[in-house]
């Protein structure tokens, strides 16, 4: 005979339906609350420059770092054009955060320049990167010693459209020096460099830039050195440029020369909350070493260069930072909202 199946009973059935249901309501509050956390994350959208460059590596890491020390804050990094760029876009709230540097953010914040009527009031700058220098080089085989004698020769004043060509034009009109210019971009005019068709070229960049080191060992170079009273005259004329020395031996066998050169910083909006920014620039300092692995030129920054170079106002959270550390903020970067 076949044995009776053995029914379930209906209380048990019962009890599992509800553990299942249960499990289901449980996980979806679980999953809810995930979603609730990823929306309280805030996103700061950071404009970088053109990718491949050491800029972008840095910006890159230093997004990384912060995002993953605050886990309340999301920073994504975006490819632009640069400095200009960004300073428009957070001008128009397309980005919370971006790279300027202290020309760009001079002329912007006062509406002035390449900026002229449509000043950007609600810039505030953050930390700093490194420093850019300019480097006017002319071959030694052309005789030139000083910048006077470059009058009617051809000259590459940077690449086209550049800040280096913004900072040439204006320090040779103030100091009267005129040369012919060829102005092009800066790869075509080191080839023009090392087949003479130019007596020489210009960049801002850091120390060594790579494009002199090619050139100096295709045609030896010299760089042309401003005088004191000139570089004085160009600071007091333009404080974003400020006085500093290429040291010898940075190009082989190359003198030092005196020039002016540009500080670069990470910038944003004023309307981020001030403890939002205090938590990001802290979080930058405190993990620069880990940064600076990724762009080397950026581990000599330091907390006090910020108000040093500061050319427009500091964010009122970054500025709390600054005054834990106890350093000095002259009274042009402190924002109007912290005085």
């Amino acid at each position: 005979m076949r044995k009776a199946k053995k029914r379930k009973e209906p209380g048990k059935i019962v009890f599992a339906v509800a553990i299942f249901f249960l499990g289901i309501i449980l996980l979806s509050g679980l999953l809810s609350e995930t979603s609730l956390a990823q929306d309280k994350k805030m996103l700061l959208r950071m404009g970088a420059v053109p990718s491949g460059s050491g800029w972008y590596f840095w910006l890159s890491q230093a997004a990384s770092v912060i995002s993953r020390d605050l886990p309340d804050i999301e920073i994504s990094v975006r490819e632009t054009g640069g400095t200009r760029e960004n300073t428009i876009r957070m001008s128009k709230n397309e980005l919370e955060l971006g790279l300027t540097e202290a020309l760009v953010a001079y002329e912007a914040y006062r509406g002035i320049g390449r900026f002229q009527g449509k000043p950007t009031p609600n810039m505030r700058l953050l930390w700093t990167g490194a420093l850019g220098y300019m480097h006017w080089a002319v071959g030694k085989d052309t005789g030139i010693r000083t910048f006077e004698e470059l009058e009617g020769k051809l000259f590459n004043p940077s690449t086209i459209g550049g800040g280096g060509e913004y900072i040439t034009q204006k320090v040779f009109e103030l100091l009267g020096f005129k040369p012919k210019f060829y102005r092009t971009k800066l790869a075509d005019a080191a080839e023009a460099y090392k087949d003479g068709r130019i007596v020489g070229f210009s960049y801002n960049g850091t120390l060594p830039t790579p494009v002199f080191v090619e050139a100096h060992a295709f045609r030896p170079l010299r760089l042309l050195s401003l005088k004191e009273e000139q570089v004085k005259k160009v600071n007091e004329t333009y404080p974003y440029l400020v006085r500093t020395v290429i040291p010898a031996n940075t190009y082989k066998d190359v003198p030092e020369a005196v020039t002016a050169s540009v500080m670069n910083f990470m910038a944003a909006n004023k309307d981020i909350p001030e403890d939002v920014i205090y938590k990001v620039v802290k979080t930058y300092w405190k993990n620069l070493p880990e940064i600076a692995k990724a762009f080397s030129l950026v581990a000599q920054s330091k907390p006090e260069d910020v108000p040093k170079y500061a050319t427009a106002p500091i964010h009122k959270g970054a500025l709390k930072f600054y005054k834990e550390l106890g350093l000095q903020i002259p009274k042009n970067a402190v924002p109007p909202e912290a005085q």
